[in-house]
């Protein structure tokens, strides 16, 4: 039996959500076209286009971390996306079976005229976090929420309060505007958790607010995020899937809205990741927070190498 070919997950490999909307739109189409290269772009130009997803504005789950729970044989639904759970799996942390796992965030809120945007401001130092995470750790366990070290910023807690939770993922609101998820989720429509995890958000603010840590940084760390809730449960015939690997390296680059920043990024990562996997007949998944486009390459022949090298597109016009 032959093994499916591995799928190459991008994450924030779409820009063109930015640069068509962005006040600056001729920069990011000059830096596009200056960028390009013809030779590197062919096996982009020469693949198929399999699949196109346009998740809804309001979905939780961010189109990468849904693609590769998916294809890693993961049972999953819009915001129950068991991230944190696998981190702790891979770190060989335990809960009891009545818990869930979450990630939660050291981020900052920018309220201004009745907007909130929120931000990871980086970096996050490993001595800031721990003095963070001491500060949380007698704070949360009030409620029943453990909590472990993980990288620098982000930490992992278990609790039964995130066994069957949906989050909001935050790649789905870093450097965006977060009070319209608040609109249509109002006190009345809360569960108890929700109210219970709202109420711990505003205490944390408050517990931030005077932290040392603060004393010393640019851009405070006001308040927290949770997510990567879900329960850990795989699908019978996940040993069928295909070997997934997921590059999220586009990150920063993405939420800079720089193209400058982001064009020299993303054609590092075209380079040493899409282009090989293209070339060795695997399957592609550029994505961005709410999009994804699914590449194959065709089969070789000397037809599709004539139009390629015929049209020479430039990069703005593969990715769209």
């Amino acid at each position: 039996m032959t093994a499916a070919a591995p799928l190459t997950i991008v994450a924030f490999a779409l820009p063109l959500g930015i640069a068509l909307h962005h006040p600056d739109r001729v920069h990011w189409q000059q830096a596009f076209d200056r960028l390009s290269s013809p030779e590197l772009l062919m096996p982009l130009r020469q693949a198929k286009l399999n699949e196109r997803k346009t998740l809804a504005a309001t979905a939780h789950s961010a189109s990468h971390e849904m693609a590769w729970a998916q294809a890693l044989g993961w049972q999953v639904a819009d915001g129950l996306v068991p991230l944190a759970a696998g981190a702790a799996l891979s770190q060989g942390l335990p809960c009891p079976a009545d818990h869930g796992w979450a990630f939660i965030d050291a981020v900052n809120w920018h309220i201004s005229q009745g907007q909130v945007n929120l931000t990871v401001p980086k970096p996050i130092t490993p001595d800031e976090s721990d003095a963070l995470l001491l500060a949380l750790q007698t704070f949360l366990a009030q409620d029943g929420i453990h909590l472990h070290a993980w990288q620098p910023g982000r930490w992992l807690a278990h609790s039964p309060l995130f066994k069957h939770l949906p989050t909001v993922s935050l790649d789905r609101v870093n450097g965006q505007r977060i009070d319209a998820w608040f609109e249509h989720d109002s006190i009345a429509e809360q569960n108890p958790v929700q109210r219970q995890l709202r109420r711990l958000q505003n205490e944390i603010q408050m517990l931030f607010y005077t932290h040392a840590v603060n004393d010393s940084r640019d851009i405070a760390l006001n308040s927290v995020w949770f997510s990567g809730t879900g329960d850990l449960a795989k699908d019978p015939h996940a040993s069928a899937k295909p070997a997934v690997v997921l590059n999220d390296d586009l990150r920063e680059a993405w939420l800079s809205q720089t193209p400058d920043v982001f064009i020299p990024a993303f054609n590092a990562v075209l380079h040493d990741l899409i282009v090989p996997a293209l070339r060795r007949q695997e399957p592609v998944l550029l994505c961005e927070p709410s999009r994804s486009v699914l590449l194959q390459a065709p089969a070789s022949g000397w037809v599709h190498q004539l139009q390629a090298w015929w049209r020479r597109p430039t990069l703005s016009e593969v990715l769209q």
